[in-house]
């Protein structure tokens, strides 16, 4: 049984009680990300991630890690473009334990100076790091490059310069613009006393406070084809679509069943073709990324430069298979068992339940029990997939980045011509298709 209830403070509450396990996971959920912070406060909300973990008027640091560690629990956070989260995993007798330091990081944290100033250098050494991962750069490169300057393009840490600059009177401030109850869900998955949860977190605010969720602009996506030359050795590619959100239940999981079947498992079109049989990439995938009110569908893959032309070719032609032989029957049934053996097994982890249900409720705005998850899955039909992927697979509105590797301006006479079939340039390396100029 799910409960969901909105408290007398204004936070919002999701309990999933489990009583075949001997651990539980609390999470506190904050409505806000780099997506909604002002031009004065980039990487404010990664920050004061960081520093609710650098000591309360009750708590040094090392006591919060300590009384964690004592009882071989484990407590984390992340920040995400849209969501903060600070959670716990703990043996289910500490509930009590949990909850009262989560409650103490959030509402009694000093953000203390010194703190904050030695806490920038770990930020910083974390943007290098990122610096040096083309995977990550990449990505960062492509949101820029198809979103411009809109929020959901920002690094999620801030730049270098801007994290430097962080003040903590202006940091206090932000803290308590969002971490109120109103921007609050608190959810709770694992073996656990529901009434006595309920009253734990009740206890989290004095008070009612806080507007609640930011307003947002939907961001334009730009279709375009990009090749950026760094200094790595490898390249990354990235290529796919963005569309306006659907809060559907029937579209979600008509989205996962479409994106497993051709690029997120192992036995998919995507990976059979391009990596096993044509040998042209180490990795090659396709994920889906919801925000609040828009969609992405993105295929990534690593290759040389050498392979590069070739792959684009082959990734073109696959995606025109897939609008003129649509997934079958056996490869949609197959996806949809992939997924149920993956929800039966994500049963057990209670920190997935615990995210599930906030990514569940925030999505759809209720939360599926595993059976009707389960049908929903098994509803979604093959005329359904076919129209997602013509909504995915549009002309005007499918673009690549093409990033990493010196030598990228040989690659600019390429773009994809599966969804409207006009010939294009032919770019050196690249075997021109039959009938093409």
């Amino acid at each position: 049984m799910i409960y969901t209830e909105r408290l007398a403070s204004g936070a919002t509450l999701l309990l999933e009680p489990v009583d075949r396990t001997d651990t539980l996971s609390i999470g506190f959920w904050f409505l806000h990300g780099s997506r909604d912070e002002s031009a004065g406060q980039r990487g404010y909300s990664h920050l004061l991630e960081h520093m609710l973990f650098k000591g309360t008027a009750r708590r040094s640091a090392l006591s919060i890690a300590q009384e964690i560690d004592r009882v071989g629990g484990i407590i984390n956070a992340f920040t995400e473009k849209e969501i903060t989260c600070l959670y716990t995993i703990i043996p289910r007798e500490h509930l009590r334990l949990a909850f009262d330091i989560l409650t103490d990081m959030t509402v009694g944290s000093l953000l203390d100076q010194g703190e904050l100033e030695k806490e920038k250098e770990v930020i910083v050494n974390e943007i290098r790091s990122v610096d040096d991962s083309p995977e990550e750069k990449g990505h960062d490169r492509y949101l820029r490059e198809m979103w411009g300057e809109h929020p959901l393009a920002r690094k999620i840490t801030g730049e270098v310069e801007e994290v430097q600059g962080a003040m903590r009177d202006h940091l206090v401030r932000f803290s308590r613009e969002w971490l109120v109850p109103a921007n609050t869900v608190i959810a709770v998955a694992g073996n656990f006393d529901a009434r006595e949860a309920r009253d734990l977190a009740s206890a989290v605010f004095a008070a009612p406070a806080g507007n609640g969720r930011s307003q947002r602009t939907v961001p334009q996506w730009q279709r375009k084809a990009s090749f950026v030359a760094d200094r790595f050795n490898q390249v990354q590619i990235y290529a796919g679509t963005c569309y306006p959100i659907d809060h559907e239940i029937s579209h979600y999981y008509t989205s996962l069943v479409f994106s497993t079947a051709f690029g997120e498992s192992m036995s998919c079109r995507l990976f059979q073709k391009l990596r096993e049989e044509l040998a042209l990439c180490y990795t090659v995938y396709s994920f889906r990324t919801f925000f609040s009110d828009t969609g992405m569908w993105t295929i990534y893959a690593n290759t040389t430069p050498g392979q590069t032309p070739r792959f684009l070719a082959a990734l073109d032609n696959e995606l025109t298979r897939l609008l003129k032989e649509p997934l079958t029957p056996a490869e949609i049934e197959d996806a949809k068992s992939h997924l149920v053996g993956s929800m039966i097994l994500s049963r057990e982890d209670m920190e997935t339940r615990m995210k599930r249900l906030v990514r569940q409720y925030l999505m759809m705005d209720r939360i599926l029990s595993f059976e009707e998850s389960v049908a929903a899955l098994r509803a979604v039909t093959s005329e359904a997939i076919q129209q997602h992927a013509l909504h995915c697979l549009r002309g005007d509105a499918f673009s690549l980045l093409a990033y990493g590797s010196r030598g990228m301006a040989r690659l600019r006479g390429f773009d994809f011509s599966f969804a409207d079939g006009v010939p294009r340039r032919k770019i050196r390396g690249v075997p021109r298709r039959a009938g093409q100029a």
